[in-house]
């Protein structure tokens, strides 16, 4: 429950639905109230009509009373659930002229032609009555006569629960316009803060770019300028960690390139022996390793910084840079006796992208595979279109990389082997931020021939 009253659609919902049914329960009980009052109304109104009949009925002969009560003073309470209905007249002294005597006469002073209701009890049942007091028109001076009529409630009671109940009906009616225009309503209402709320998810992975608050309803722009302030504070830290990484990285691939030239130096003395020969061979290739890992640590960088700024890059003749990578590779692939070669080229593509990040991705993912696959192992590129994207696949018949692993291989500095030394567990991680970069994707798979490793790049492209 606690978490449903977080949403803002929910509380919205609550505040005004809550006050709804609140007002509709005050509603409805002032309904009830007037219902029984109209109920009231009607049958009095039928005590009256009848108490007035009957009186008009009562003539003096002589010194005695006669009386003809006519059938329609009792046909005005005909229904349906035969209520019983009692009468009395007496003279205006309490002699009773005709009637029930169960029906006590009424003991508060009466004013002429002014009706009184009272509620009493007759055999047990709650009666409504009226008292009529009228002057008798054959009379002796001003001899009055007193008319009583009562009536059972079940009539009261029904038609009062009848008018209820169509009150109920029109309020639940309401309520359910209340609900339906409430879901309606919430839904345009929000649809605003879901449509954003998707933009941000299907935002290029790393992309700082401001959010627009031009066409935004006024209650997103204070969100939208906060996005934006922490957007821009935010790439100035990244750009600033960017640029450190890159300038030590710079620095180290300096400091590299001195001890390197000192150890060949040192390398030329004809005075080493064997063993002093094996250290400085050991340090070239430490030297080595750590240059290489300088150089990925400098692409990493780029992908980054490249990642604001993709939208930038120039249209690129994949092709192009794929022939240009196998061309410099072919040297390294010869000395582990592979087979480089590339099997299908679609030459019409163009990515829009850096041509330095294009090329740096290629070439991380084929010098992988060389590292990886065993002598005398082929591997094969090939690059063609499908379903309206360029698709770059990479092909070796090594060892591959089992299902357990292929997520973690492109966390940085992971390795799957870690006695392999030549490995630093930056290729793949390489590839994956080039391609964030590049809006492209890349996944691994099995090759169809079932040994191997097969790696898809797509990109999205564009024609010149």
């Amino acid at each position: 429950m606690k978490r449903k009253l977080n949403s803002l659609r929910t509380q919205l919902a609550l505040w005004v639905f809550l006050p709804a049914v609140l007002i509709s329960v005050v509603d409805l009980l002032m309904g009830y109230r007037d219902a029984d009052r109209v109920a009231t109304l009607v049958q009095e109104q039928l005590l009256k009509g009848s108490a007035k009949t009957i009186s008009e009925q009562l003539e003096k002969v002589d010194d005695h009373y006669e009386i003809s009560i006519p059938p329609a003073a009792f046909e005005l309470f005909a229904n349906e659930f035969k209520d019983h209905i009692y009468f009395t007249i007496r003279t205006g002294r309490g002699k009773l002229v005709a009637g029930n005597e169960e029906l006590l006469p009424y003991t508060a002073p009466l004013k002429i032609e002014k009706e009184q209701y009272y509620l009493s009890t007759i055999r047990g049942e709650p009666v409504r009555v009226i008292a009529y007091e009228e002057v008798l028109a054959n009379g002796v001076g001003n001899e009055t006569s007193i008319t009583q009529v009562a009536q059972t409630l079940h009539s009261h009671h029904a038609f009062r629960r009848d008018l209820f109940s169509r009150t109920i009906r029109e309020h639940l009616i309401l309520l359910a316009i209340v609900v339906f225009g409430l879901m309606v309503g919430l839904r345009w209402m929000m649809l605003p803060l879901i449509q954003f709320g998707e933009k941000l998810r299907h935002r290029r992975t790393g992309s700082l770019e401001s959010l627009s608050a031009e066409d935004a309803p006024k209650e997103l722009k204070p969100v939208i300028f906060a996005i934006n302030d922490y957007v821009t504070r935010l790439n100035k830290t990244l750009s600033s960690y960017e640029q450190f990484v890159a300038n030590t990285a710079h620095q180290l691939r300096t400091s590299f390139s001195i001890i390197n030239s000192q150890v060949d130096f040192a390398k030329r003395n004809p005075a080493n022996d064997k063993d002093q020969q094996q250290v400085l061979d050991d340090i070239k290739t430490t030297i080595s390793q750590g240059t290489k890992v300088i150089n990925q640590l400098l692409i990493l960088a780029a992908a980054e910084q490249n990642q604001a700024n993709a939208i930038l890059g120039k249209l690129v003749n994949l092709s192009e840079l794929i022939k240009q990578v196998v061309v410099d590779l072919a040297l390294l692939a010869q000395q582990k006796e592979l087979d480089l070669g590339i099997d299908e080229l679609d030459e019409s593509v163009m990515v829009r992208a850096s041509p330095y990040l294009l090329r740096e991705l290629i070439a991380n993912l084929v010098n992988n595979a060389i590292q990886h696959i065993q002598i005398g192992g082929m591997i094969t590129l090939s690059l063609a279109m499908e379903d309206g994207v360029a698709l770059l696949t990479v092909l070796d018949n090594g060892p591959g990389i089992s299902s357990e692993h292929r997520e973690r291989v492109f966390e940085r500095f992971y390795r799957v082997d870690e006695k392999k030394s030549n490995s630093s567990g930056l290729g793949l991680p390489i590839a994956q931020s080039i391609c964030d970069s590049l809006a492209a994707t890349i996944r691994l798979c099995d090759p169809a021939h079932g040994r191997g490793l097969q790696v898809e790049v797509r990109f999205p492209i564009e024609h010149e």
